[in-house]
């Protein structure tokens, strides 16, 4: 196996939607989060232990809605022309014993060529928590695979994560996954009260989640989520790009 840099934000320094590129240019930018809420979620490496039976692979969180069919475009600035992220939703595998859904995000350049491949698993808990259960990501150069590498939890000791929270309130905390040495983001909600505009619409109480992660110590990605839409846009802060939600086609 050819590994890439830690998977945990990697896609990031490739403008892919899932830790997708940008600047902290917003006109309505997040306001500083208070002292962090309390939360129950998973922090770090912390070990858990799921049910199975608690768990759904009918995703409808408001924040992010994974319903089977459901499609979102991105784009992104390029030196050479916009990048496009496709976004697309199908049933995916059994992971540690739970149903799943299967998030597939394709990058390609301006002049269509695939940049990265990547799918994402997620499970929707019964409090309404979705949890990402592993990733598998193919990065490509001129259509040349040039790495692969990804985690599922229960396997060599990678541990699921939260996605997104049931309730996100600021200043809530949570492991988004871990996989020692190659996935350890965290986010921290920044605030949930957001007006944003992209291409794809203007949306109202959209969610701010700062995403990190001690593998990359300089990178902080914003990443914003509209309800019942799920991301809208997603950046970095102290670059000059952005990824932007363009359109959401519903199954």
């Amino acid at each position: 196996m050819v590994h890439l840099q830690p998977l945990t934000l990697a896609l990031a320094l490739t403008a892919s939607l899932l830790v997708g590129p940008g600047a902290v240019q917003q006109a309505a930018g997040p306001t500083p989060a208070p002292t962090p809420a309390p939360s129950p979620l998973p922090q770090g490496a912390q070990p858990v232990r799921l049910d199975p039976a608690d768990f759904t692979d009918r995703v409808d969180n408001p924040y992010l809605p994974l319903a089977i069919g459901a499609r979102w475009s991105y784009s992104a600035p390029g030196p050479d022309g916009d990048v496009r992220t496709e976004v697309t939703v199908a049933p995916g595998p059994a992971v540690a014993g739970i149903a799943t859904v299967a998030a597939r995000a394709q990058v390609t350049d301006a002049g269509g060529g695939l940049v990265s491949d990547q799918t994402r698993w997620y499970a929707q808990d019964s409090a309404g928590n979705v949890w990402l259960l592993g990733e598998a990501a193919r990065d490509y150069v001129n259509g040349t695979l040039t790495g692969v590498d990804g985690w599922r939890a229960g396997t060599e000791g990678a541990q699921p994560g939260i996605a997104m929270s049931a309730r996100p309130v600021a200043g809530q905390r949570w492991r988004i996954g871990y996989s020692r040495g190659r996935a350890e983001d965290s986010a921290r909600v920044l605030a949930v009260d957001q007006q944003v505009s992209v291409p794809g619409g203007a949306y109202r109480d959209v969610v701010a989640i700062e995403q990190t992660s001690p593998l990359l110590r300089n990178v902080r990605l914003h990443r914003y989520y509209a309800p019942e839409v799920g991301l809208v846009r997603s950046e970095t802060a102290g670059s000059a790009d952005r990824t932007s939600l363009v359109a959401y086609r519903k199954p």
